[in-house]
Order: structure tokens, then sequence, then C-alpha cells
């Protein structure tokens, strides 16, 4: 073998060992994330709940959201028939809703009830479950949330 194609050769495979280290991986790619689970800071969500059954699900989810990221920026927007799950003393199978309500809210999570469905269902402002805010139209805040506000969306 040549001069030339030895270096040749020891150059294509001090890159190929170079290239399976885990450190040049890394450097290769500076702005992958540190792990697969990793959040990006303000975090912000929405759920949407417009029917009374879907509330404990969207609860179970927005708990297991907040153990995974503790700062997100929550909010739950009920309209529909699902703003029958913020007044106080509704419940299902597994209880009052209220109480799990608050225990969320205790953790920074931000409830609010559309108007114009509590007028459709005659349900005063004074009969929601306490810290429970309203806004005009429910869907009117989710559309400002999201974009404004750049708010993801879920729907359980």
């Amino acid at each position: 073998m040549n001069p030339k194609s030895a270096f040749l050769l020891s150059s294509v495979v001090a890159c190929f060992f170079i290239a399976a280290t885990p450190a040049a991986s890394a450097q290769a790619n500076p702005a992958a994330p540190a792990s697969d689970t990793a959040v990006p800071a303000g975090l912000r969500v929405a759920y949407h709940v417009d029917d009374v059954g879907s509330l404990r699900n969207a609860m179970n989810n927005i708990n297991n959201q907040l153990t995974a990221t503790p700062n997100a920026s929550i909010s739950l927007v009920a309209n529909g028939r699902g703003i029958f799950s913020l007044v106080g003393g509704e419940r299902d199978r597994q209880g009052e809703f209220a109480s799990a309500i608050a225990g969320l809210q205790a953790r920074g999570v931000r409830f609010v009830a559309c108007g114009m469905s509590m007028k459709k269902h005659n349900i005063a402002e004074s009969s929601l479950i306490a810290n429970v805010s309203t806004v005009p139209s429910g869907v009117v805040e989710l559309t400002r949330l999201q974009g404004a506000e750049r708010y993801a969306y879920i729907k359980p």
C-alpha cells in the first residue's frame, strides 16, 4: 500500500471511531434535548371540557401533567354541558367534583366557566364551585389562550 492510500485509510478509520462515540454525537447536535422528557420552560396548556363525563379524565390528565411539569400554566375551560361539572354539589361515581377542583386550584390550575353556556342552562354564577372564573364565551377564551397566549390545546 502506498503512503497516500495508507493515510486515506487511516483517516477514514479514525473518522469512523470518532463519529461512533457518544460525546461526538452530542457535539454534532447541540440543539438536541438532554432527554426524551425535556419540557420547555413556560409550558402552557388549555384543557377543554364540553361534557360532564370528561371532567374526571381531564383532572386525571392535569394531575399527571403537574407531576411531570409542576410549573406548567394550566387552564380548564368548560362550556356546553361541561358547564355542569363546575356547579357546586355535582358529582360522579368517584365523588363530588368540588374537592378535586379545589386541590388542582391550590396547585395553580385555573377553572373557567362559559357565560353563554351558563345562560343557556340557567346556571347562576353563585352556584359555581368556589374560585371558578367566568368568561363571556368559552370558545372565545379557548381561541384567545391558543392564539394570543400560545397555550397547547387538549380535549380529553
